[in-house]
C-alpha cells in the first residue's frame, strides 16, 4: 500500500498537475458549489497549482522587489486591468458577476502561469503547449464524435462540447497553430538515432482542421491563416513573397471559402443579407460602440454587456440577435468591461510583450507564442477571444516565453522545416 500511496505522489507531482490543468481546460464547463459560491473544475485545479506551488520549498518565490525589477513594466500593465475591473464592477454593481470574473479570467490565469513560470525551466516550457495541442486534438475527436451522431447547431455547424461554434473554434485555432509549429521542430535523438515525430503532429492537425473546417467559423480560419504568414514573417525574416507558408496560406484560404460558394452563410455575409451573421455583428458593434461612447472612462462593469444591450434596444430597430453575453470585439469588450485604464493596461502589456520576444532568439516556443498571440488579436477583431476561463488561461500561457530570458544572438538560426 505504501508503495502504491510512494508512485501516486510521485506521478501528481507538481509538473504532471500543472499539465494536467492545462489539459483540462474545457473543464471549466463542469460547474461546482461550495457554500454558494459558484466555481468550475479548472479554477479548482488553478488554486490547487497555486496552493501547493506556495508551500513548495523545491520552487523559487520570487520576492516582491526582485518582481519590480524584472516585470515592473508588466506589473503596471496587469495592475491597470486589475484596477479598471475593480473600480468599473464597483461604479456598475453585479458584484458576484463581477468579481467572479475578475476571479476567474484574470487573477487565477495570470497567477497560475507565474507559478508554471516557477516550475517549469526553460527546456520545460515547450511541454505545456504539446499538452494543450493534445487537449484540443482530444476536443477534436470527441467533437467529430457530435458531428457522426448528429449534434450540430440548426445551421449545420459543429459545436463540440462548447456552447457554440465560434467557442469550438477559438479553442482550437491556437491548438492547430501549435501543433504546425511543433511538427517543424520535434527532431529527438534515442540511442544515437534521430527519430523526427513532425508525422505524428501533422496527422493530429489533420484532426484539428477537420473540426475547425466543421465550425464554419470564417474569421477563425482567416485568423489562423494570416497569424502564421506574420510569424513565419518575422521568425525567418525573408520576402514574405518567397515564403511557402505565404502561398500556402493564400491558396488554403482560397480552396476554404471555395468550399463555401453556394452555402447560404458566405453568400449572406458578402451580399450583407438582412438576417446574415455579418449584419447582426454589425448592429452588436453600433450597439456597443454606443455604449463605449456613453460608458468611455469606467465602462459598464465585466458581466453586464447582456443587460445592457438589451437596455439599448430602444436606439436600435428590433436587434437580430439577442443572446449577446459579449461585444464579439476583444478591444470593445476590455473597453466596456475594464474601462479606459483596462483597456490602456492590456495594450500596454501587448507592447512590453512583443518588444520582448522581439529581442528574443528564434525557437519553437518562440514561434508558437508569435503566431498564437497574432491569431489572438485579428481574430479578436471580430470575436470575444479573451473573456472564457479556457481562453485566458491560453493567452496567459504565452507568458511563458519569457523564460526564455536569452536574447537573439548575431549568428543566424536556421529554422526548421
Amino acid at each position: 500500500m505504501r508503495k502504491f500511496y510512494n508512485k501516486a505522489q510521485k506521478m501528481m507531482n507538481l509538473e504532471n498537475l500543472a499539465y494536467l490543468t492545462v489539459a483540462g481546460l474545457p473543464l471549466y464547463l463542469v460547474k461546482v458549489s461550495f457554500f454558494g459560491f459558484l466555481s468550475n473544475v479548472l479554477e479548482i485545479l488553478e488554486a490547487l497549482v497555486l496552493f501547493i506551488w506556495l508551500l513548495d520549498k523545491k520552487y523559487p518565490k520570487p520576492r516582491a522587489s526582485e518582481l519590480m525589477k524584472t516585470h515592473k513594466k508588466y506589473l503596471f500593465s496587469i495592475g491597470l486591468i486589475i484596477f479598471g475591473l475593480i473600480i468599473s464592477t464597483w461604479l456598475n454593481g453585479n458584484y458576484r458577476v463581477g468579481l467572479g470574473i475578475i476571479k476567474g479570467w484574470f487573477v487565477l490565469p495570470a497567477l497560475f502561469t507565474g507559478a508554471v513560470l516557477s516550475i517549469f525551466d526553460r527546456d520545460k516550457a515547450l511541454n505545456i503547449f504539446k499538452v494543450f495541442f493534445a487537449s484540443a486534438l482530444a476536443v477534436s475527436l470527441a467533437a467529430l464524435g457530435c458531428f457522426f451522431s448528429g449534434q450540430l447547431t440548426y445551421d449545420g455547424r459543429l459545436t463540440g462540447p462548447f456552447n457554440s461554434p465560434n467557442y469550438l473554434a477559438m479553442y482550437l485555432s491556437p491548438a492547430l497553430i501549435t501543433g504546425l509549429m511543433l511538427a517543424r521542430s520535434q527532431r529527438v535523438k534515442v540511442k544515437n538515432k534521430n527519430y523526427n515525430f513532425g508525422k505524428l503532429y501533422y496527422a493530429g492537425c489533420v484532426i484539428i482542421m477537420a473540426s475547425l473546417y466543421l465550425t464554419y467559423s470564417y474569421a477563425a480560419w482567416s485568423a489562423v491563416i494570416i497569424s502564421l504568414i506574420i510569424a513565419e514573417t518575422i521568425t525567418n525574416r525573408r520576402n514574405i513573397l518567397k515564403s511557402k507558408v505565404f502561398w500556402g496560406g493564400i491558396f488554403l484560404t482560397v480552396l476554404l471559402f471555395f468550399s463555401q460558394w453556394n452555402s447560404g452563410k458566405l453568400q449572406d455575409a458578402y451580399t450583407f443579407a438582412e438576417r446574415s451573421s455579418l449584419s447582426s455583428r454589425l448592429m452588436i458593434w453600433k450597439t456597443g460602440g454606443k455604449l463605449a461612447k456613453d460608458n468611455l472612462l469606467w465602462g459598464i462593469g465585466p458581466g453586464n454587456f447582456q443587460a445592457k444591450y438589451l437596455e439599448y434596444q430602444k436606439f436600435y430597430p428590433p436587434y437580430l440577435e439577442w443572446a449577446v453575453p459579449h461585444p464579439h470585439n476583444l478591444y470593445l469588450a476590455f473597453l466596456l468591461q475594464a474601462g479606459l485604464p483596462g483597456l490602456a493596461g492590456f495594450i500596454l502589456f501587448l507592447f512590453f510583450w512583443l518588444a520582448d520576444v522581439w529581442r528574443m532568439e528564434r525557437s519553437a516556443l518562440r514561434t508558437i507564442v508569435l503566431a498564437t498571440m497574432f491569431y489572438i488579436l485579428i481574430h479578436g477583431l471580430v470575436d470575444t477571444t479573451y473573456f472564457k476561463n479556457d481562453l485566458a488561461i491560453i493567452f496567459w500561457l504565452n507568458f511563458l516565453i519569457l523564460s526564455q530570458k536569452k536574447l537573439a544572438s548575431k549568428t543566424p538560426v536556421t529554422s526548421h522545416g
